[in-house]
């Protein structure tokens, strides 16, 4: 039984109130990509470094997508959680770090989603993995794969938005520059779509370190278009964090992930 202080669960909940007030005033911005009829963005709670009692606590606040960038800490959290919450409507776990090739078998089994997808190697991957959970799901020797009720696992592809800086293939590392190139996309976005296990969602990226934001989300909006024009399915913009949540807002983001300004400082163990 996962257990969290009242205290803790009240210091959350404030937190999330204000940030999802934030999210509300900011898509009134209708200066950029948004329209008086476009939807209010999702918000992503980011709970890296926090235990999986916070985890279960933000849930009974009403939270349904969480996300974290370290598998070794993700998956025993997401077991936790999934034996916690047995029965009930199901915690959406995205995966939004840097992903490494060797841990597709583990991403699969807890992942609604992954949002960092940045080369061919690491989508080839996800798919074998995913296809071998399947498998085994379906000869009952394991559970089905997070992503079974979706259809298969979908895939964001980051993009990199810093045009001073040349993303290098696997460096899509949380808050750091990385991603694929925008002129990658179309065929990243085309292998995803053919692989089997696979979903193509649309793009995240990361706002370049140093620079005015703005810029940078209005390029985001326009390769997304492009996508869209060639892939009608991928629509999702994940785009946003604490210190860029409105810009990203403004134009046309579809998802924000926001960590710190609701979980709170880090735990020592964690700064450490």
């Amino acid at each position: 039984m996962l257990t969290f202080s009242p205290q803790r669960q009240a210091n959350l909940a404030a937190a999330l109130a204000r940030v999802q007030e934030e999210i509300a005033q900011a898509a009134q911005d209708t200066s950029g990509a948004r329209t008086a009829a476009s939807p209010l963005p999702e918000l992503l709670v980011v709970t890296k470094f926090f235990p999986a009692s916070d985890v279960a606590a933000l849930y009974q606040l009403g939270v349904r997508q969480v996300g974290e960038n370290r598998d070794q800490e993700a998956a025993p959290k997401a077991q936790e959680l999934a034996q916690e919450l047995a029965g009930d409507e199901p915690l959406r776990w995205s995966f939004i770090g840097q992903a490494q090739t060797n841990k597709a078998k583990s991403i699969v089994r807890y992942a609604s989603s992954l949002q960092s997808l940045d080369r061919p190697s690491l989508a080839q991957a996800l798919s074998k993995a995913y296809l071998k959970q399947l498998a085994r799901y379906e000869n009952g020797e394991a559970p089905a794969p997070a992503a079974l009720a979706d259809g298969g696992l979908s895939c964001l592809i980051q993009v990199n938005l810093d045009l001073s800086q040349q993303a290098s293939a696997g460096q899509a590392a949380w808050g750091a520059r990385g991603g694929a190139a925008p002129s990658q996309i179309l065929e990243l976005a085309q292998l995803v779509a053919d692989l089997p296990g696979l979903t193509l969602g649309g793009l995240m990226a990361v706002a370049p370190l140093g620079q005015d934001p703005a810029p940078a989300f209005e390029r985001l909006y326009g390769y997304s278009q492009q996508l869209q024009a060639e892939f009608p399915q991928a629509k999702q913009i994940s785009a946003g964090m604490s210190g860029d949540l409105a810009q990203a807002i403004r134009w046309g983001s579809s998802q924000v992930r926001v960590g710190s300004q609701i979980m709170g400082p880090r735990p020592a163990a964690a700064s450490a």
